[in-house]
């Protein structure tokens, strides 16, 4: 195949036309393959980041389905165990205070015969009026200020009793160990049947300065049940 040349103008109008022909044939033919490979390559190229794309997709879902499974097991997790717990409460704690009585509460104030501090005892009685015995009944009492601040906290076992007496010649860790005996004196504390009232008291040592109120409440319980 012969080739232009610049300068070359002497070519014959019919040899011109058809060496014209073959090589515009010859380029267009050419150019027709450049364009199929380049679409090929094209299409390989769409179809490799479409397989990309979609493999991270898969593995976005996967993730996020994982993540929201885990997230229900917690879930139901916390639901079980926050009904465990409530069943246990009302097991061990049913109404608290609601059917148990304190009454005929007294106060003194007194002073031991080894430390020259004021001493207040509170005495008292507890009724149980449930239809079922209760045990190991524990008692929260506080000391309040004229404005109902909480100055001193104390926590001791019913059935505990100390005669004052004796109480005036005992140590303070004495005194807090003998009123938390959890079965009480003669095992009072240990089955409290209904209806039958048991003492208690309680003792703080060395009363803050400034106390003017005091309170007594049940902290807990324990249901006795009967087979």
């Amino acid at each position: 195949m012969e080739r232009w040349t610049l300068g070359n103008d002497n070519l014959q109008e019919g040899q011109e036309s058809k060496d014209k022909n073959k090589n515009i044939d010859f380029t267009l033919d050419d150019f027709s393959e450049n364009i199929n490979v380049q679409n090929v390559r094209k299409k390989l190229s769409e179809t490799s980041e479409n397989n990309k794309f979609q493999k991270k997709n898969n593995q976005n879902r996967e993730i996020r389905y994982n993540t929201i499974g885990k997230k229900i097991f917690y879930i139901f997790l916390s639901i079980a165990a926050i009904i465990s717990i409530y069943y246990i409460f009302k097991t061990f704690y049913p109404n608290n205070n609601i059917h148990i009585k304190i009454f005929n509460l007294k106060t003194k104030l007194y002073r031991s015969k080894t430390l020259p501090e004021n001493n207040l005892l509170i005495t008292g009685f507890l009724l149980n009026n449930n239809k079922f015995p209760i045990g190991f009944a524990k008692l929260k009492s506080n000391l309040y200020s004229s404005k109902n601040i909480i100055l001193a906290t104390k926590y001791v076992y019913a059935g505990n009793f100390i005669n004052i007496n004796k109480l005036k010649t005992m140590s303070n860790v004495s005194i807090n160990q003998a009123l938390q005996n959890k079965n009480g004196n003669n095992m009072s504390d240990l089955e409290i049947l209904p209806q039958h009232p048991i003492k208690f008291m309680v003792v703080f040592l060395n009363v803050p300065t400034g106390t003017k109120n005091f309170s007594v409440n049940v902290s807990h319980f324990y249901v006795i049940k009967k087979k």
